[in-house]
């Protein structure tokens, strides 16, 4: 009896969790179906950049990227102070800072005059919270823009 009780008492905890699961994948998203457009959106730190941003696996959109496989960060990078400015050069990197390391390999940036930028050859080569930064260069400030990817 007692172990009914238990199992009983479990699954519902389960069942009650089980809305709460698609907030922790990634931050700031809500859960999607896997025909949902799964760009999201960050400002800089300063609020001159407007990155938009999405995960592809194998060139194909994916909610998250897959540990120890490479993937591809793609970025639209708009200027919120002038729409005619686009970055100069961009930066991007990825670490944990719990345990105070970042990626083991460099990914190679693509950026093209209109602001689309990708950063192709991305590793995340362990589960936990990975800070994504990147670097926008205007040819006279660098400004960040940063999010966090949950890889449980």
């Amino acid at each position: 009896m007692i172990f009914i009780r238990k199992v009983s008492m479990f699954l519902m905890i389960a069942f009650l969790a089980l809305p709460l699961s698609g907030a922790v994948m990634k931050q700031g998203s809500n859960p999607k179906s896997p025909t949902d457009n799964l760009w999201q959106e960050v400002l800089s730190n300063d609020g001159s950049w407007r990155v938009k941003w999405r995960v592809l696996v194998n060139d194909r959109e994916a909610e998250l990227p897959i540990v120890r496989r490479r993937f591809t960060i793609e970025l639209n990078i708009e200027s919120t102070l002038n729409p005619k400015v686009s970055p100069k050069s961009v930066i991007v990197d990825a670490q944990m800072p719990e345990h105070a390391h970042g990626m083991n390999v460099a990914p190679t940036i693509i950026l093209e005059k209109s602001g689309m930028c990708r950063a192709e050859g991305m590793l995340f080569h362990m589960s936990g919270r990975w800070e994504v930064d990147v670097d926008i260069d205007d040819g006279t400030t660098i400004e960040r823009a940063q999010w966090n990817i949950l890889m449980y």
